[in-house]
């Protein structure tokens, strides 16, 4: 094959050839010079590239008529490499053909082209644990592809540590594709509360007197405080199910549940009539 820089002459067809004669035309170079049939073969190799490069472009009509119009020097000063193959639809010849795809694991070329440009951008931001459950708009300036944004981030109640929020075309632009932007979200810790899957744990500190007799405590929830019925007799550690005032559920119906967590308060100094009545209480046995 002689040295040219036009891809028609590269493939050998002629300018007014249709999309089908070009793909004919480079599958049949493609098993005469795919480095799996030249193992070794140098010249076999670069061949390849060169024939693969002509199809990325001419079985595109967007870049077959900037060539068209603009010539080899002037096309490949607006079309770099991994512009020429993206989009192409050569790894599904190749497969086709019984060969591995042009473009190995992580957007490497198998054979010496640039690495493929990954157009999708991720981003962490992190959130309270109020906005995880009740859902948020948040203004927030992010990096996309266009530069520093301001983007307004709609947060669905309901969002876990970790899950990812797609933000469609906020990516880096390769000529006409854009890719997207990732949130990583995650949940900053809370002095009040914890979350177990879609259930939330609210710790509720009440006096002796209510553990031995029950009674009514307020507890702090994320929903406000409220009053919860405790029964006598209840232990350290023991919870109380307040059924479907957890976390919305993201997926699917329903509410998590509301667990509220029992702790006793131990007084540190105790009053002349309170620790004459402890002393009496010690002596019955308890």
């Amino acid at each position: 094959m002689k040295k040219t820089d036009d891809y028609y002459e590269i493939l050998g067809v002629g300018r007014d050839a249709t999309q089908d004669e070009i793909k004919t035309r480079y599958r049949k170079l493609a098993k005469q010079y795919h480095p799996d049939k030249n193992p070794g073969n140098k010249a076999a190799e670069d061949t390849f590239k060169k024939i693969s490069e002509a199809y990325a472009v001419l079985s595109d009509p967007e870049k077959k008529k900037k060539f068209d119009m603009f010539g080899s020097e002037k096309f490949h000063q607006q079309y770099s490499r991994e512009d020429i193959f993206s989009g192409t639809n050569i790894n599904d010849l190749l497969r086709d053909m019984g060969f591995g795809d042009m473009f190995g694991g992580g957007g490497q070329a198998r054979y010496g082209g640039a690495a493929t440009q990954n157009l999708d951008i991720t981003s962490k931001i992190t959130i309270s644990l109020e906005d995880a459950v009740r859902g948020a708009e948040k203004r927030l300036s992010l990096q996309t592809g266009e530069g520093t944004e301001s983007l307004t981030v709609k947060i669905p109640p309901g969002i876990a540590d970790g899950a990812n929020l797609r933000l469609a075309g906020k990516g880096r632009q390769m000529m006409r594709r854009k890719g997207d932007l990732y949130l990583e979200i995650h949940i900053a810790p809370h002095p009040l509360f914890r979350r177990e899957g879609d259930d939330i744990i609210a710790h509720a500190p009440i006096n002796i007197s209510t553990a031995l007799l029950g009674g009514a405590a307020e507890v702090n929830t994320i929903e406000g405080t409220r009053s919860v019925k405790i029964p006598p007799g209840i232990q350290p550690g023991q919870k109380i199910r307040i059924k479907g005032h957890g976390v919305k559920r993201l997926k699917g119906s329903g509410s998590g549940d509301l667990y509220i967590e029992i702790g006793i308060l131990v007084p540190k100094e105790l009053t002349p009539a309170q620790l004459k009545l402890a002393e009496q209480l010690k002596a019955t046995g308890l």
